[in-house]
């Protein structure tokens, strides 16, 4: 399985600060609070095309920024980690500095000739409701004209 980002998050310059303002004891105090509001667990997403066509698939954030997953070919799967926040059930990753995290909205596929007419949507919904250990979707681009259909498989524990 491929980690999307594992990068740990740093509080380098705030600890600085904090401890020359002398505040470290009631910061200190106050991690504990901090760390469960700001937990998250690790979900293992499986992406297979379950159909006759290649295609290229993409993590989609907000903003109109993405991940590429690179191409699916038919018949094959890619695996990869992301995080989900126990709060809200939003999946996310963490940008490559490790400081703030990218939200996922959807994970995205087409066909690798047509992506405007073709590209269909993995639904995250239910598994931002269900709190998963795991995700296994699969999509299958249609042979002549038409949408890539998406859909969630499996929420594992």
């Amino acid at each position: 399985m491929r980690t999307i980002s594992s990068r740990p998050i740093h509080f380098g310059k705030l600890a600085r600060f904090v401890r020359a303002l002398g505040l470290w004891g009631p910061f200190v105090a106050a991690l504990p609070a901090c760390a469960i509001h700001d937990s998250a667990d690790m979900v293992r997403v499986t992406l297979e095309n379950s159909g006759n066509i290649a295609m290229r698939c993409q993590l989609r954030f907000g903003h109109w920024v993405d991940r590429d997953l690179g191409t699916l070919e038919a018949g094959r799967m890619i695996e990869f980690a992301v995080s989900q926040d126990e709060a809200d059930g939003a999946l996310f990753i963490m940008r490559s500095d490790g400081k703030r995290r990218m939200m996922i909205e959807t994970i995205e596929c087409w066909r690798k000739e047509d992506w405007e007419a073709s590209f269909g949507n993995v639904d995250l919904a239910p598994a931002r409701a269900a709190r998963p250990k795991s995700i296994a979707a699969r999509c299958a681009a249609p042979v002549a004209e038409g949408r890539v259909a998406c859909e969630v498989v499996k929420l594992g524990d």
